[in-house]
């Protein structure tokens, strides 16, 4: 890794993660006439998006930040009687999720990606949901990968993520969104990752993930204490965070990685 990208990664801070992000959309959602029903993941969700100049190289680890600040800002299952060395209600840099990853291979946890990538620790290799895994049971937590392929991949992945939040009761019953305390989901697709932070389901029965796509920064509207923006405005900004049928069916595999 050329030293002046370690040198941004060391010194990275919050200044790329923004809180209260899943409010807003529920507000967004709220105007859309012709929603039949859309679930959302967890409050606690934070968005987290790549630094200036870092390249495109750390999508996967940018993805593995935002689900692991859900478990730690949610207190998942106690998660600190795990790890009592690694804080995830703090973001953990790049590099201690390079060092946290190659220690889950020590442990065999998925150990063939070493093979794959020859190590990964202090490098800009892409890493991804076998990555993620592995840094997930590493630290105690239960997790289920899952491969969507074929000319019905984006059907089958749209199919699995509605079932995986319809199946959780909503934390505020009633109305056409429902907000439960579900995860957010790590999401590959082929050249990059996402993080799936809810799906929306239309009249029509067409469906749309909502995700936070570390690749870009969220509209300046979201970074306002208080949500501004009707009609037009609020569509534009939603459909910053929307990937619909259309856009999913450019490709015929999938993968997503779901916290059990």
């Amino acid at each position: 890794m050329p030293d002046r990208i370690a040198t941004l990664l060391a010194e990275e801070d919050h200044g790329n993660s923004l809180t209260g992000v899943i409010p807003k959309l529920d507000q967004l959602l709220e105007q859309k006439k012709d929603l039949d029903v859309a679930y959302l993941c967890t409050c606690a969700a934070v968005q987290v998006y790549k630094l200036k100049d870092e390249g495109a190289h750390f999508c996967g680890y940018r993805n593995m930040q935002m689900l692991c600040l859900a478990l730690g800002r949610q207190g998942h299952f106690g998660f600190q009687l795990h790890q009592r060395d690694v804080d995830l209600s703090e973001k953990l840099p790049v590099s201690q999720l390079q060092v946290l990853i190659e220690k889950a291979w020590d442990a065999g946890i998925n150990a063939h990606s070493r093979e794959q990538t020859g190590g990964i620790v202090g490098t800009r290799k892409y890493v991804g949901t076998s990555e993620a895994e592995a840094l997930l049971l590493s630290l105690g937590i239960e997790c289920t990968g899952s491969v969507f392929s074929g000319k019905t991949a984006y059907l089958q992945l749209l199919d699995a993520v509605e079932l995986y939040f319809s199946a959780f009761p909503a934390s505020i019953p009633g109305g056409k969104i429902h907000k439960t305390s579900r995860l957010p989901i790590f999401f590959q697709r082929p050249r990059h990752s996402l993080t799936i932070v809810g799906i929306e389901r239309f009249r029509d029965g067409t469906r749309k993930l909502l995700v936070f796509d570390p690749a870009w920064r969220p509209p300046g509207a979201m970074r306002n204490e208080t949500l501004v923006g009707r009609g037009w405005k609020a569509k534009l900004v939603l459909r910053e965070y929307e990937k619909g049928e259309r856009s999913l069916n450019k490709w015929k595999e999938f993968e997503i990685l779901c916290v059990d």
